[in-house]
C-alpha cells in the first residue's frame, strides 16, 4: 500500500512540476505577446489615424472644388435673374405707356363729349 501511495506521490508531483516548469517558461512569453499586441494596436491605431486625416483632407480638397462650382452656379442662376427681371421691368414700362396713352385719349373723348353736351344743350 506504501507502494501505491508513493508511486501515487510522485506522479503528483511530477504533473506539478511539468505545470510548474510550463507555467514559469510561458509566463514570458506571454509577456512578450502582451507587448507585441500593445505594439500592433498602437500601429494599428497611428495607421488608422494617418488614413482618416487623408480621407479628411481628400474631403477638404473636394469641399473647395464643390464650394466653386456651386457658387459659378449660384451667380449664373442670379445673372438669368436679373436679366428676367429687367424684362419684366420693361414691359411694365411700355404697359404704362400704352396706358398713358389710352388715359390721353379717354381725357381727349371725354373734352368732345362735354363739348357736344354743351351744345346740344344749347
Amino acid at each position: 500500500m506504501d507502494l501505491i501511495f508513493n508511486n501515487i506521490g510522485l506522479l503528483l508531483s511530477a504533473i506539478g512540476g511539468t505545470g510548474l516548469f510550463t507555467f514559469l517558461f510561458t509566463k514570458s512569453k506571454y509577456k512578450v505577446d502582451v507587448l507585441q499586441a500593445k505594439e500592433n494596436a498602437e500601429t494599428t491605431a497611428i495607421d488608422n489615424d494617418i488614413k482618416l486625416s487623408g480621407h479628411y483632407k481628400e474631403l477638404l480638397d473636394d469641399l473647395k472644388s464643390r464650394y466653386e462650382t456651386k457658387f459659378k452656379e449660384y451667380d449664373e442662376m442670379m445673372q438669368r435673374k436679373i436679366s428676367l427681371l429687367e424684362e419684366e421691368n420693361k414691359l411694365k414700362d411700355r404697359k404704362i405707356k400704352l396706358q398713358q396713352q389710352e388715359i390721353n385719349e379717354l381725357k381727349r373723348e371725354n373734352r368732345t363729349l362735354k363739348a357736344n353736351a354743351k351744345a346740344s344743350i344749347t
